[in-house]
């Protein structure tokens, strides 16, 4: 894979690449690879320090720091530190994998991040082929069948996660495409292909994540007049009209499921009658009696099932725990407080401008598209995953030191 350029890497540095070239099949094989993946790396950045003066003297890195450090300090207030401690210990991984992967991603290594790039395509490429297969026949090529009607579970099996995949790899696939070149109209056709396939999946949160974050990255990048864009948004729309119509799985997944978003005062309603809403109503009355520091991390599990959280106004309050909120804001709130909830946005809003500002001087359409996918998982009130777990977390925090890691002037005054 490397002999070819003329560029030698270090052993340390194939290491890497050999494990985020992997990284896709990691996510697909479950959540111990995941945190292989990540011990792996952190250990080679343990003894890889001398080689990262420039990212030590960042402000990314000092906000990464100090969100951390209130990690730590949190612990005191936790209600079950045991809960808590791994996961701080998790963002402390983090924090190494985003240094090591900011130190190697340079001029010098671009050839070999490109080798990668094609190897992840065609894992996507499989992974879209497969949910194919299973949206006609109804199960997967290895037989795995979704436990939910109107949803895919491709090769992820019992864990429908496969909506989030295929979220952020779809960015990095179009990325790919613009990076080397390939004419719009192929651009065009895959931005349709990639959005019909996720509205098939049936992961309605994640499908309006993609939806967002494609029409985002291609109004930002592609080359052509806001006319012949409105038109591909009113061509793509038609197909998601047909595709609906006539499928009866999509029709009870986007309408009957959720068919009081359609009435007068429709949002209200719909949160007093699902599950996402007595999460959410819990996850906010918890913020409001631990305003300052929350109940700890992991701990949202621990505090919704007390019976003070009851509240006769939502319908589905007797299932009201979960092992987090179903949403990023709400999680932080209650399990950080404002306090936490404040520093990881100073964290994140300056990461974005920053690394916006590279991608302006530099016009790198990964770092655009790992941009616009961390904004698309902080929209407010759509359900999301924990960005403190294993698989949503995961790619969450992957895509960030990815955008961090196209930085290469750290020097810009915000």
């Amino acid at each position: 894979m490397f002999k070819d350029s003329p560029n030698i890497l270090s052993n340390t540095e194939k290491s890497i690449f050999l494990l985020i070239t992997l990284y896709p099949i990691f996510l697909i094989t479950g959540n111990l690879f995941v945190n292989f993946f990540y011990i792996v790396i952190s250990i080679i950045s343990i003894f890889n320090f001398k080689k990262s003066k420039v990212f030590f003297k960042s402000n990314i890195f000092y906000l990464l720091i100090f969100f951390l450090v209130y990690l730590f300090f949190n612990l005191f207030f936790s209600l079950n530190i045991i809960n808590s401690y791994p996961r701080v210990i998790k963002f402390l991984l983090i924090i190494l994998f985003v240094k090591e992967i900011s130190t190697f991603n340079n001029d010098k290594t671009e050839i070999y991040f490109e080798k990668i790039i094609k190897l992840w395509v065609i894992v996507y490429f499989v992974v879209t082929l497969d949910v194919i297969f299973e949206i006609i026949f109804g199960f997967n090529s290895l037989g795995f069948r979704s436990s939910l009607e109107g949803r895919i579970a491709s090769f992820f099996g019992d864990e429908l996660v496969v909506g989030a995949f295929y979220h952020f790899f779809s960015l990095i696939v179009l990325s790919y495409l613009i990076k080397n070149n390939h004419q719009n109209l192929l651009f065009v056709l895959l931005v349709i292909l990639i959005i019909s396939v996720s509205f098939m999946i049936g992961e309605r949160a994640n499908f309006i994540r993609l939806f967002f974050s494609i029409f985002l990255f291609s109004f930002l990048i592609l080359k052509i007049n806001y006319l012949k864009k409105i038109a591909i948004i009113g061509l793509t729309l038609l197909i998601l009209g047909v595709i609906f119509y006539s499928n009866d799985g999509l029709k009870k997944r986007y309408y009957n499921q959720v068919s009081t978003l359609y009435s007068i005062d429709g949002i209200n309603k719909y949160f007093k009658e699902s599950q996402y809403g007595a999460h959410q109503i819990t996850a906010y009355e918890i913020f409001k009696n631990n305003i300052l520091f929350g109940v700890g991390l992991k701990n949202f599990r621990e505090e919704s099932k007390k019976s003070i959280y009851e509240n006769q106004d939502y319908y589905k309050t007797s299932q009201r725990q979960a092992t987090h909120p179903h949403q990023v804001h709400l999680e932080l709130l209650s399990e950080l407080g404002l306090i936490g909830y404040v520093s990881f946005f100073i964290l994140i809003f300056y990461s974005i401008i920053f690394s916006y500002k590279n991608y302006l001087l530099y016009k790198n359409p990964y770092q655009l598209s790992s941009l616009i996918f961390i904004i698309s998982c902080l929209i407010p009130i759509i359900p999301s995953g924990s960005i403190f777990s294993t698989f949503y977390g995961g790619i969450f925090w992957f895509s960030f030191g990815l955008m961090v890691s196209f930085n290469k002037n750290f020097k810009f005054k915000i």
